[in-house]
């Protein structure tokens, strides 16, 4: 069956609930990062906001955020802001009801057709290693086919197996040559391990895990070289990274963000350091990702799904924003959700099987 990315209807603003509903009440910011109170704070679901008398949509929304409007008559617009980057004189939208009641109308149903339960639009929950994924898989191939051929933009969160697994690092360098990814995020040791092994051959010093005592010598011996070029980019261009992830990434142009964590003993040149520049850094990517997926990195997965839109606009067109999650275990999957991302498909499953099933997949 060929793929057909879901179409989006806006509510019927002719009903009388919306038709007769209040402007939005709107208040200022008085202080830098300090919103009023009784602020309204976004979900993960298609939120609209009436400005001089007209429903104006909310794009780029995601949890934990405010909405800051403006009531300018002719240019009416919203813009979905984090708390700390509240500016004085924002205007931020102030009600806590969704019904319309306020001004503030939240939508589920938007990419449902007339015969669909309410339900569909958050997928499935409650997914365990007895679910069948084969029928997910199917989808996740036709949607990153569509991707790929629409100009989309896939973002990957890597996790450290990825990149200590020989085929699973080159099934994931082919996706990225292949044209299939357009930004990953990953941890500083994540891109080491995958250089260690493009330059040496070894994963934690050993060619195999049945040899030796593990070793972080050549680990940092990588770290080290890619200091002493200056950047990853600069290291894999001297010619001693043979292959891998970040090589591909570099010469395809794919952007990597490496944020730092507290057990970050030396990072690579990139790695950010400050918690906020690296999560405007990731949001510059979540904002405009199409198609996100989110493999063995339990933190950078939560972080990531709860600063990424449920749905956005695209070409002039909404859609929705195709998440997956993929982790050996139940509860690492499941703890997205937990969180409040509703829409994102999860797959229990080991994620260096799960990058050769895609890469066999697309790649053949």
């Amino acid at each position: 069956m060929k793929f057909e990315m879901p179409k989006y209807h806006h509510p019927d603003f002719e009903q009388d609930f919306l038709k007769n509903a209040p402007n939005v009440t709107l208040e200022e910011v008085k202080v830098d990062g300090i919103s009023p109170r009784h602020y309204h704070a976004l979900s993960v679901y298609p939120e609209y906001f009436k400005i001089n008398g007209k429903w104006v949509l909310a794009t780029q929304s995601r949890m934990d955020t405010v909405c800051v409007a403006d009531d300018t008559p002719g240019k009416e617009s919203v813009n979905i802001v984090e708390f700390r980057n509240l500016k004085k004189g924002d205007k931020v939208v102030i009600g806590r009801t969704e019904d319309g009641s306020e001004g503030i109308y939240m939508w589920t149903q938007g990419f449902l057709e007339d015969t669909q339960e309410l339900d569909t639009f958050a997928f499935r929950a409650g997914r365990s290693r007895e679910t069948a994924f084969s029928v997910d898989y199917d989808t996740l191939y036709e949607v990153l086919r569509h991707e790929k051929a629409n100009n989309g933009y896939v973002t990957l969160i890597v996790g450290s197996a990825l990149a200590l697994d020989r085929d699973s690092r080159l099934a994931l360098e082919r996706l990225i040559r292949n044209g299939y990814v357009q930004a990953i995020f990953c941890g500083t040791e994540t891109a080491a391990f995958d250089l260690e092994k493009g330059i040496f051959g070894t994963s934690w010093g050993q060619e195999t895990f049945e040899r030796e005592q593990n070793t972080t010598q050549n680990l940092f011996d990588t770290i080290n070289l890619a200091r002493k070029y200056g950047s990853t980019k600069a290291l894999c261009e001297s010619g001693k990274v043979k292959d891998g992830f970040m090589k591909a990434c570099v010469e395809m142009n794919v952007p990597v963000v490496m944020a730092g964590t507290i057990r970050d003993r030396l990072g690579l040149p990139e790695t950010i350091n400050n918690v906020y520049a690296a999560q405007n850094e990731m949001r510059k990517h979540a904002r405009k990702t199409s198609t996100i997926i989110m493999m063995g990195a339990i933190l950078y997965t939560i972080a990531t799904g709860n600063m990424t839109p449920s749905y956005n606009e695209f070409d002039g067109l909404i859609r929705p924003v195709y998440m997956y999650t993929i982790d050996i275990q139940e509860f690492a999957v499941n703890k997205l959700s937990d969180r409040g991302t509703l829409t994102a498909v999860s797959m229990v499953t080991n994620v260096q099987d799960f990058i050769r099933n895609v890469d066999r997949a697309l790649n053949g």
